[in-house]
């Protein structure tokens, strides 16, 4: 792998820009100073995608709305006096956005530095600033055609705590889980119980509408999903009720709040939190996906948009006179859901049971196992009626440290199988669940009650190594406790489950 500190970033950023605006927009620009451009006091566009994996970080692209819209004529063959709103121009930024990240990615990939990039967000406005925290390479790229300029930022390190398996796909994924994921609509739990555990802060909900945007200087801080579920979370509230914040969970006087290094690094941990908290619930429904370093934008006049999202979020609180917006907004990856509508990628348990069935075909032999056996008997089954396996074992016996397989839905297992069938797993029955904050739970004592989610009457939950595999209902027999099972996945469900 080789080190980010000595990656050549410059030469991918470069020659996809140059053959961006050469073949898809027929036009000739030229590297240029990134500290002399022109024209950006005026209304400007950013394109940002986020990289996630073995190397973090960021790139951007971003040029005023008069250069944006003379490049969507060039790529879309339109005059300019037809471009009428900003749909265009922003699909246009944001395929250049995705072309010049995708080309950097994929040289990071071919140098042994595994990442993937999540779906690109927009920024539109006069005044603001994007800002990537803590990164490694803080690199800058600029272009020139005729009095238009063009920039490329990139800011990149390596992940402390990326594990070798963390681009590693998982399969059997139920895609129906993404559109009813509670954890989504939980999101706004998650803000008011991390506001009141850490800050001592109790938000109160508000109307939450769409484009709701708080008037003058205000921060937003943005964590991007990469993998199999894409999109963005973004925190968004005034400067000055950030610096109340900062206060806050720092500890400090709101006076000794000085820079603006402080209160960005206080958003952008508001931001991992509740990030981290939406990529475990995304894990844990079979959906693998890594979160972004936080970027974070401050000004006056500006919007930030994720477009083409399955699910949108929006989120609003009030601290006195302070608001706070929330949105989440995510997808299932493409390349994901074209993976899953296909199936799973390995090997299922049906598969495994099929090619068993295939080595028992071959392997048995006859019952009194007499050399010189013809080939007429060889395919012959015992008279026990038993399939035997490789080595002469039959199904329902139990060699040592084996466990037979019995009944009318017994199979024909392969030794790997049954080596499986005998790992010995926990059973637990849950009663029922429910969720309460850090402060709950230190206030529990005897005699005070705790409400649970089922309701009365209502079949438990019967778990093997924390996974579902029946419903059943509470009998006493001899004075201990026991559950009749009432309701049950089939045999080959509990086999799959148990081994995922």
């Amino acid at each position: 792998m080789q080190e980010i500190t000595t990656f050549e970033i410059r030469t991918p950023v470069v020659e996809s820009v140059l053959d961006l605006f050469d073949t898809m927009l027929s036009m000739e620009v030229e590297p240029c100073d990134p500290e002399n451009l022109m024209g950006w006091d005026s209304l400007r566009i950013a394109g940002s995608v986020s990289v996630a994996g073995e190397i973090i970080g960021s790139i951007k692209v971003e040029t005023t709305d008069a250069f944006a819209r003379l490049m969507t004529s060039g790529m879309l063959g339109m005059d300019l006096e037809e471009i009428e709103g900003e749909d265009e121009v922003k699909d246009v930024i944001l395929e250049a956005c995705n072309i010049v990240g995708g080309n950097l990615k994929s040289a990071l990939n071919d140098n042994g530095l595994s990442c993937v990039i999540s779906s690109p967000t927009v920024t539109l406005g006069k005044n603001f600033d994007i800002e990537t925290l803590n990164m490694a390479r803080y690199e800058k790229f600029a272009f020139r055609y005729q009095e238009h300029s063009f920039l490329v930022e990139v800011c990149l390190k390596l992940a402390e705590d990326a594990p070798p398996e963390a681009l590693k796909r998982l399969t059997s994924v139920d895609i129906s889980k993404f559109e009813r994921l509670d954890i989504i609509s939980s999101a706004g739990d998650t803000v008011i119980e991390l506001f009141d555990l850490m800050l001592s802060m109790k938000l109160e909900l508000s109307d939450s509408k769409d484009g709701q945007q708080i008037e003058g200087i205000r921060a937003v801080g943005a964590v991007n999903f990469a993998g199999e579920v894409t999109g963005s979370v973004n925190i968004q509230l005034s400067k000055t009720f950030l610096r109340i914040v900062a206060s806050k969970m720092m500890d400090i006087p709101l006076e000794a709040v000085g820079n603006d290094e402080q209160t960005k690094d206080v958003i952008g941990e508001l931001c991992n939190i509740v990030a981290g908290n939406l990529k475990s619930g995304f894990c844990d429904s079979g959906l693998k996906c890594e979160i972004s370093p936080p970027s974070i934008t401050i000004g006056e006049d500006f919007r930030i948009e994720t477009l083409n999202m399955a699910r949108y979020e929006q989120f609003a609180f009030r601290f006195y006179d302070h608001d706070i917006f929330v949105q989440v907004c995510v997808k299932i990856d493409e390349d994901a859901r074209a993976s899953m509508d296909e199936g799973p990628n390995s090997a299922t348990i049906d598969e495994i049971v099929a090619q068993a069935k295939a080595q028992a075909d071959d392997a048995e032999v006859p019952a009194d196992n007499a050399p010189g056996a013809t080939s007429a008997n060889m395919g012959a089954p015992p008279e026990t009626g038993n399939s035997v396996f490789p080595g002469g074992m039959a199904a329902g016996q139990a060699g040592p440290g084996q466990s037979g397989v019995q009944g009318t839905d017994s199979l024909e297992l392969s030794p790997n199988l049954e080596f499986v069938l005998n790992i010995p797993v926990e059973i637990s029955v849950e009663l029922g669940r429910t969720r309460m904050t850090i402060g709950r739970v230190s206030e529990l004592a005897p005699g005070v009650p705790v409400i649970l989610s089922n309701v009365e009457n209502e079949d438990l939950s019967i778990y093997a190594n924390n996974k579902l595999i029946a419903k059943g209902s509470v009998i006493v027999d001899h004075e201990k406790y026991g559950i009749r099972v009432t309701e049950v996945v089939t045999r080959m469900e509990r086999i799959r489950s148990l081994s995922e």
